[in-house]
């Protein structure tokens, strides 16, 4: 009988012991999850304020204006857009003949480990 006690006391304090223990862990683990709630709902607000900001500035007629003000830019005059052939002149020789590249004035490497130069 007194061994039976015995045991039955030191398993009483084992328990004891392990739910002091895991109470405290417990504990700890809800501050924890509490601070990463609070880190959680700030980036959202965070998220939400630069969705804002994105909005506002991708806003067309925004960008219109400052494009305006700084670029001094205008549109495209027909004159301005060249043609293959207009390209293929500037590319002729520049005493005035309009003789097109042959193939014999570009050199041309083969590619690979066997290439000669």
């Amino acid at each position: 009988m007194r061994q039976t006690t015995i045991l039955t006391l030191l398993l009483a304090a084992i328990m004891s012991v392990a739910l002091f223990y895991l109470k405290y862990e417990v504990t700890d683990l809800e501050q924890e999850l509490d601070v990463l709630n609070r880190a959680i709902v700030a980036d959202q607000e965070g998220i939400h304020v630069l969705k804002a900001e994105w909005s506002h500035l991708n806003d067309v007629a925004r960008i219109k204006d400052l494009a305006s003000r700084y670029l001094n830019m205008k549109p495209t005059e027909p004159t301005q857009i060249k043609s293959p052939e207009d390209l293929s002149k500037a590319l002729a020789a520049p005493d005035g003949d309009e003789q097109a590249i042959s193939a014999d004035k570009i050199s041309v490497r083969p590619s690979g480990r066997g290439a000669r130069r």
